[in-house]
């Protein structure tokens, strides 16, 4: 289990309590049985009102008063409950979707072209209702092009597709370094077009979005180009610590928000249900979230985390259903910010959280479509849920009383994966690298998980 995204020291304390089976009497046992189904959810949301609305927080540096939860349309519904990115959106499904987000007050909705459809489908659904009564946030996706006409004509067909003459909050999409930054927007001259734009009106605000250290985040914002917000990941397991698969450098989501809170900065929180793993957590670590936050989903605490602290411009969630938007509606709609015990509470349960292996996959599919068809965000999904309720099988410890039930668990799960989409199906191509926001080392995370599947026979 020893790799990049797993330190030693995590993989020893799992295999630890995997082994002993946990205490019978510990409030984070799991049994077989229970987690059958990995990460099943009974937590029921109570229905918002009709007047309910998401609570908003005046910007006066922006001149605008903003959702404090914003729709993330990357993850929207598909045609015949779909799952692959080239599937078809639904767009009926998501022209209900923000017909309920914009009755409920939520104004801020989140894009980009890197999304596939999303831009389209977000466009069509928007234009139907008054463009002041909400504000399209997108992004230059710049990866694999970064020439200036290239991004020239990437604009162009955003502000086509979004139906829009402008854009009320731009970003410059997925930084990772101070070169990747350069490379991308400033040596090719991107970013004075953009700043044109800015001053024409055609971008309203600027910023960009972030996956780097520390460093290089203090480095970015230190630059004199009048960044008006950034985007960046924070959610409480990530607070005192977030793995950067290729880089030793120190990064954690409570450094990047008090630097640009001591800047003045409006920050935008992505991933603060780190893809969904947060509001999937073992049943174990579910009732604790509990004890303390009866009223609260795990999704609403992780929510509710990243929105109390008062620099936070807008918290994205990316809602595929209507069940995950009512649900954030309601939490929104009644939010109450959480204090320092609170927040001390929840670092203990993160504490919990990573002391099992995990890959840091959101399930963003950037990295797809595999060359090979590796299902890469599929594979992840399996050993993550397997990890986060303490049934990931140990086969150096078959003496584990649970070890039978946890293998038999853990395979028949893995056995869903579609024929010649899992983790052998990989040959080490490295294709998926560049483009992992996460910085995952994909190729031996699919060598260490096909290794695990063939000791447990």
């Amino acid at each position: 289990m020893d790799n990049k995204n797993i330190s030693r020291r995590e993989a020893l304390r799992a295999m630890m309590l995997a082994g002993a089976g946990l205490a019978a009497g510990s409030t984070l046992a799991t049994s077989p049985l229970a987690a059958k189904s990995f990460l099943s959810q009974d937590w029921k949301p109570t229905e918002p009102a009709e007047s309910d609305k998401v609570i908003h927080r005046d910007w006066p540096s922006l001149g605008s008063s903003i959702s404090l939860l914003g729709m993330g349309c990357m993850r929207f519904p598909r045609k015949g409950g779909a799952t692959g990115r080239n599937a078809p959106l639904d767009q009926e499904a998501v022209n209900t979707m923000i017909d309920y987000a914009l009755q409920h007050g939520i104004n801020y909705f989140d894009t980009a072209p890197a999304y596939g459809d999303s831009e389209r489908a977000t466009g069509e659904a928007l234009s139907r209702h008054p463009r002041e009564s909400y504000m399209i946030a997108t992004k230059m996706s710049n990866f694999r092009n970064s020439d200036l006409g290239a991004c020239k004509k990437m604009f162009s067909t955003s502000l086509k597709n979004l139906r829009t003459k402008y854009v009320d909050y731009f970003l410059l999409h997925s930084i990772d370094s101070v070169s990747d930054f350069r490379k991308r927007f400033v040596d090719n001259g991107l970013l004075p077009y953009l700043q044109g734009l800015r001053k024409k009106g055609t971008i309203r605000h600027l910023g960009f979005s972030f996956h780097g250290s520390n460093a290089a985040l203090k480095e970015l914002i230190e630059m004199p180009y009048n960044w008006e917000f950034v985007q960046i990941q924070m959610n409480y397991v990530d607070w005192k610590h977030m793995p950067l698969d290729d880089s030793d450098e120190p990064c954690d989501s409570e450094t990047l928000y008090r630097m640009l809170e001591a800047k003045h900065i409006p920050v935008v929180i992505m991933e603060p249900i780190r893809g969904g793993a947060l509001a999937n957590v073992s049943k174990g670590l579910e009732n604790k979230l509990a004890e303390r936050f009866p009223m609260l989903s795990p999704a609403g605490v992780a929510l509710t985390f990243a929105a109390s602290f008062p620099g936070v411009m807008c918290t994205l969630s990316g809602m595929s259903n209507m069940k995950q938007l009512t649900e954030n509606v309601y939490t929104f709609s009644h939010f109450q910010p959480f204090g320092p015990k609170d927040n001390d509470y929840l670092m203990e349960m993160a504490k919990l959280y990573n002391s099992n292996p995990h890959i840091p996959c959101t399930g963003c599919r950037y990295c797809m479509p595999c060359p090979r068809k590796v299902d890469i965000p599929g594979v992840f999904a399996v050993y993550n849920g397997a990890s986060d309720a303490l049934m990931l099988p140990d086969p150096s410890n078959k003496k584990d009383r649970q070890f039978k039930a946890k293998r038999k668990v853990f395979l028949k799960r893995y056995a869903t994966l579609a024929e010649g989409t899992d983790a052998s199906a990989c040959v080490q191509c490295r294709a998926c690298l560049s483009k992992c926001p996460q910085k995952i080392r994909i190729p031996a995370q699919m060598e260490m998980i096909q290794k695990l599947v063939k000791d447990l026979g």
